[in-house]
C-alpha cells in the first residue's frame, strides 16, 4: 500500500523546487540583463523548465517579480526575530534590529537587483503595487518596534515619521552604495545610526515622562 503522505506531499515538494529554480534564474538574469531585456524563454533555459510548465506556475513575468520581493523581504526583515524581541520587552534586541535594518546589504548583486525593481516600479503599475505593500509592511514592522520603544498615544505620529525617516535612510544608502560602489560607507552609517539612536532616545525620554503620574 502507498503511504498516502508521501504520494500528496511529492508533488507539492516538486513543485515548490521548480519554482525555486525559476526565481533563482530570474533573479540571476535580472541581475545581469536588467528586468526588461530578460524574457521568460531566456528564464526557462536557465532555470531548466519548460516555458509552458513555467507558466502554469507563474501566469507572468511580474509574478515571478513579486515573489522574489516576497522572499528577499521576508528574509530581509527577519520579522520573527523582531517580534519575539518585542514579546519579551528585549530593547537592545529591538535597537539592533533597526541598526541592522539601516545598514546596507554587503551582497552588490542584491543591490542590483532591488534597484532594478524600483526601477521598473517607476514604469509598471502593477510592480509599483507589489513594492508600495512591501513597503506598508516594513513600515508596520518599523512601528510596531518603535512603539514597543516608546508607547502612548500622543507619539503616534512621532513614531510614524521616525519609521519614515529610518526606511528613506535605508534606501538612500542603498542607492548611494549602487551609484558609488567604491565610496566608503562607514562613517555615513555611523552618523546615520546617531541620529536614529538620538531620536529614538528623545521619544523614548517623552514616553517615560508621560507615564510618571501626576
Amino acid at each position: 500500500m502507498i503511504d498516502s503522505g508521501f504520494c500528496c506531499d511529492a508533488p507539492r515538494n516538486r513543485t515548490a523546487l521548480r519554482r525555486e529554480r525559476v526565481i533563482d534564474a530570474a533573479r540571476k538574469l535580472f541581475i545581469d540583463n536588467g528586468f526588461h531585456a530578460t524574457g521568460i524563454a531566456q528564464i526557462a533555459r536557465e532555470s531548466g523548465v519548460a516555458v509552458g510548465q513555467l507558466y502554469r506556475d507563474f501566469a507572468a513575468k511580474e509574478d515571478i517579480v513579486a515573489a522574489i520581493v516576497d522572499t528577499d523581504c521576508r528574509s530581509f526583515m527577519a520579522a520573527d526575530s523582531l517580534r519575539l524581541a518585542i514579546e519579551k520587552g528585549d530593547e537592545q534586541q529591538v535597537r539592533d534590529w533597526i541598526r541592522q535594518f539601516v545598514l546596507p546589504d554587503e551582497d552588490p548583486d542584491d543591490g542590483r537587483l532591488f534597484a532594478e525593481i524600483m526601477a521598473e516600479a517607476g514604469r509598471n503599475a502593477r510592480i509599483a503595487a507589489i513594492f508600495d505593500r512591501t513597503h506598508n509592511d516594513v513600515h508596520r514592522l518599523m512601528l510596531a518596534a518603535l512603539d514597543m520603544l516608546a508607547p502612548g498615544a500622543a507619539l503616534t505620529e512621532r513614531r510614524s515619521a521616525l519609521a519614515d525617516v529610518i526606511l528613506t535612510m535605508s534606501l538612500g544608502l542603498l542607492h548611494h552604495q549602487i551609484v558609488r560602489p567604491k565610496a566608503t560607507l562607514a562613517p555615513m552609517v555611523q552618523a546615520m545610526l546617531a541620529i536614529i539612536d538620538r531620536d529614538i532616545d528623545a521619544i523614548r525620554g517623552k514616553a517615560q515622562a508621560q507615564a510618571v503620574p501626576a
